[in-house]
């Protein structure tokens, strides 16, 4: 008998959108940019949920000290 593989979760832009709070025009930038990962097939553009996970992880500060220093001293 084989293990089922899990099936990786893709996201609609629109959840990416929703999820993160940052418009359609964000996310195409850290895609160019950034290297946000995104799977296109046709006209259909999706974020593979493992994807955005990484691409979180690898954008995420150790400590306030990678904060700007206006925000830091609470300005």
């Amino acid at each position: 008998m084989t293990t089922p593989i899990s099936q990786p979760r893709f996201l609609k832009l629109k959840e990416v959108q929703d999820l993160l709070g940052v418009s359609r025009t964000t996310l195409w930038r850290w895609q160019a940019e950034h290297g946000l990962k995104v799977v296109r097939v046709g006209d259909v553009v999706r974020v593979r949920e493992s994807d955005l996970q990484v691409f979180l992880k690898r954008h995420e500060t150790a400590s306030v000290s990678g904060l700007p220093e206006e925000i830091e001293n609470g300005a």
